[in-house]
């Protein structure tokens, strides 16, 4: 009985991790659209049951044996996915979450690890299931016939048909495989596409006819702060003190107290911030990524300086790599302000990026060991952390010709004991406030609070500002529009809380 069991089961899970990615099907059942819900699940189930019996007969060959297993570990990676989204940040897979699977890298993997290890049993558990079916099936059920030749290529046959009836029927003059067993390659392919499209943008510097119309500060600083919560920062009212530093040198600052980022993830919001394309242009058009702040910079007297504490990602190190002068270090974020401090030597004119790792998943591991978190917890110690740094660039910066912007790229939403990278207003609202060293001339130190909902896309303008140039008199991104994780364009004010 046992063994006629599994495969339902097996059938039943793949159904269930292919609802988990696309909860908006399951949601359906109970609207006006039930029967397209009904007709979705029909369709992957019998893709799935195809997919089963075409590798049941691959294993009737020792052959082609080989191939069984790595098709059928390809599709149990799939389902992986749609686990570890649901299990780690309770929603379905998106283009979003694939440009950030593609452009991470081993460090990053595995400080997140720890989140992977209840997904990761659930996948040789799976791939256990898939296979024991397959080779159940080849056993018991499945023989060389037209009628099990015929089931086992439906898998393979019906992407076509999807494919033909996009282009031909519901959406002429477009055209992708838009259904497949592997129901994530879609938006993996997507995600390639789009770093080709990155690539693009550092063959295709433009050329800025902006007026200069003052000289400009000495230091132009944008640090780029990593998933910090501006609810989590005691400069923002929050009760416990994990920003006493900044706290004190609030009178010296412009602060906005009412901060928004342009989309949910650094892979998205920071080439928004740094450059003057607009979010319904982002998914069609990123060689205007080539319109960036970077290039501006070099072509306005500024030298150009890039520092990261965050290994290279594609999308951003496509824009980084645009400066004069980059470097990423490693350690903890502590370790850039030496490299500050190199680069202030000079008597020119500076544009300088400090991307630091801030309060990035796991917070844990952005603090030293000898770090005393006085009581509290990692996310909470990792921002009193980023407040330590930010004493110690300040104290650098106190005598000298500088102004520094901070913000964060994206918030979190708190979900439990959980920090979720999710499409929300309260995963948006970010710390973002400018300081003054002592030496900027009157006519730029303007402080208090900007009570008025502001972007982050706001900080490519206010730059310009800061290095003597005639600002534009309406910003790229004045409607706050956000860029949601299916990389679809969104009013703010549409978002859920």
């Amino acid at each position: 009985m046992l063994k006629k069991i599994i495969p339902i089961l097996t059938i039943i899970i793949y159904l269930i991790a292919f609802l988990l990615s696309f909860p908006y099907i399951y949601d359906n059942f109970f609207g006006a659209d039930k029967l397209d819900s009904i007709r979705n699940i029909f369709e992957y189930g019998i893709m799935f049951c195809s997919f089963l019996v075409f590798n049941a007969l691959l294993f009737k060959n020792k052959y082609t044996a080989p191939i069984a297993v790595i098709l059928c570990f390809l599709l149990s990676i799939n389902v992986l996915i749609s686990m570890s989204c649901f299990f780690i940040y309770h929603s379905g897979f998106n283009v979003g979450m694939a440009i950030s699977i593609l452009e991470s890298n081993i460090n990053e993997a595995m400080s997140m690890s720890y989140m992977f290890i209840l997904p990761g049993v659930l996948f040789f558990i799976f791939l256990a299931m898939v296979l024991y079916t397959v080779i159940y099936l080849k056993k018991n059920v499945v023989s060389f016939n037209l009628k099990f030749g015929a089931i086992a290529l439906i898998w393979l046959i019906l992407p076509f048909a999807f494919f033909l009836k996009h282009r031909y029927v519901s959406n002429k003059g477009g055209g992708k495989m838009i259904k497949s067993v592997y129901y994530h390659y879609s938006d993996f392919n997507t995600a390639l596409k789009i770093q080709e499209d990155i690539n693009m943008i550092k063959k295709n510097v433009p050329v800025f006819n902006i007026k200069k119309v003052q000289p400009g500060i000495e230091n132009v600083i944008f640090i780029i702060g990593e998933s910090e919560r501006k609810q989590n920062m005691s400069l923002y009212g929050y009760a416990k003190k994990t920003t006493p530093y900044t706290d004190q040198e609030a009178g010296n600052m412009m602060i906005y107290d009412h901060a928004v980022s342009p989309a949910g993830i650094t892979n998205l919001s920071v080439p928004l911030i740094l450059s003057s394309i607009d979010p319904d242009e982002f998914r069609y058009r990123y060689d205007k990524l080539s319109y960036n702040i970077i290039n501006m910079a070099n072509q306005t007297g500024y030298n150009s300086f890039w520092i990261s504490t965050q290994a290279s990602a594609k999308g951003i190190t496509a824009i980084a790599s645009m400066s004069k002068n980059k470097k990423w270090v490693n350690g903890y974020d502590e370790v850039i302000t030496p490299e500050l401090r190199k680069v202030i030597q000079t008597k020119e004119n500076k544009f300088i990026v400090l991307h630091i790792m801030g309060s990035h998943p796991n917070p844990c591991n952005r603090l030293p060991e000898n770090w005393n978190s006085q009581g509290l917890d990692c996310y909470d110690s990792s921002i009193k952390y980023t407040d330590h740094v930010m004493k110690d660039i300040f104290n650098t910066l106190k005598n000298t010709n500088s102004v520094v912007i901070y913000a964060s790229d994206h918030g979190l939403k708190i979900q439990g004991d959980k920090l979720l990278h999710v499409d929300s207003k309260e995963s948006t609202q970010v710390p973002f406030f400018v300081w003054f060293g002592d030496k900027v001339p009157s006519e730029y130190r303007i402080t208090g609070h900007e009570s008025k909902l502001t972007q982050t896309t706001y900080i490519y303008p206010l730059i310009m500002k800061y290095m003597g140039l005639e600002t534009p008199q309406h910003y790229k991104n004045e409607e706050n529009k956000y860029l949601n994780l299916n990389m679809r364009s969104m009013e703010y004010d549409k978002l859920p809380e």
